[in-house]
């Protein structure tokens, strides 16, 4: 019996920055993007990992709502934890009518990015080769550390700018970038009340090579208490982002006919968080936060302030 077997890959470099790298998987992200090729599958198989990433930079964007007056610079990072539900490490999802035609089942579930061995979908034609589906990462959580720098303060007002220089992981994949910018303003600045309240806005962006980029927008309104050196903060959020997945497919089978294929991934999710911040000196900054979603995030930043 012929075996067709589709070869597993990360999604892209965040990923691949983010990802335990615990298991090999032995074919580029692009070898993967263009063997998969069909389409619906393709959207299904990689949803959780574009999810996760989205997930992932819409975190950590601010660790109080106070905003201190005169010129300020906070200088540090911050490392992400996305936690990947168990309902996400499969999908099930129909096969197109021209593997049908060729005997194969109409409906299948296998493995996500995240999940682990992909299924084997059989012929009842014999003369069909079995065709082995991607599997996955077999990950229950994915990681993220980025650079970030609050500047500040004017009436009330900081900048926020984080992200990655471009790099390249492999040649395969291409360079990786991936940056932000966002606003913090603190109304209660101008007022003397025992809590504050900032709202906080970012936007970002990344790219892969050629294949994937995407965008990302978040807005929070947040709210912090200091005791001593320890402040205690939490908040309610929006965020959406805009992912976009193009390359050209040429079916190894020859059961499918070339074609080119661009998967538009689009998310829009409320976020909650609590957290505490812990000030040694006046000068270091040490925060964690966990934060409820489609996906939870826990975030360990640390910082200096100049």
């Amino acid at each position: 019996m012929r075996v067709f077997r589709v070869p597993t890959a990360l999604l892209f470099a965040l990923l691949l920055a983010s990802f335990p790298q615990h298991r090999a998987l032995p074919q580029s992200v692009n070898d993967l993007l263009r063997q998969l090729g069909i389409q619906e599958l393709a959207r299904d198989y990689l949803r959780p990992g574009v999810d996760a990433v989205g997930y992932s930079i819409n975190s950590g964007l601010s660790h109080r709502a106070r905003v201190d007056s005169g010129f300020g610079l906070w200088v540090g990072s911050r490392f992400i934890i996305t936690y990947i539900p168990e309902t996400e490490r499969t999908f099930s999802a129909a096969l197109p009518a021209a593997l049908v035609e060729q005997g194969y089942p109409e409906r299948v579930t296998s493995a996500t990015i995240v999940g682990g061995t992909g299924a084997v979908l059989r012929s009842t034609q014999q003369q069909r080769p079995d065709i082995v589906l991607p599997g996955g990462a077999d990950l229950s959580s994915t990681f993220l550390l980025v650079p970030q720098v609050h500047v500040g303060a004017l009436l009330g007002t900081e900048l926020i700018f984080r992200g990655l220089p471009p790099v390249t992981y492999d040649t395969d994949i291409g360079k990786v970038s991936f940056w932000g910018v966002g606003l913090k303003h603190a109304p209660t600045y101008f007022a003397d009340l025992p809590f504050d309240l900032a709202f906080v806005a970012a936007w970002q962006r990344f790219e892969l090579g050629d294949l994937i980029n995407g965008t990302s927008l978040a807005g929070m309104a947040q709210a912090s208490v200091d005791a001593g050196s320890i402040t205690l903060f939490g908040g309610i959020g929006y965020e959406a982002y805009a992912i976009d997945v193009s390359y050209a497919y040429s079916d190894a089978t020859g059961t499918l006919p070339p074609t080119s294929i661009n998967l538009e991934f689009r998310r829009r999710n409320l976020r909650f968080s609590a957290g505490a911040a812990l000030s040694i000196l006046n000068f270091i900054d040490i925060a964690a936060d966990y934060s409820f979603g489609e996906q939870d995030n826990l975030t360990i930043g640390a910082g200096f302030t100049f």
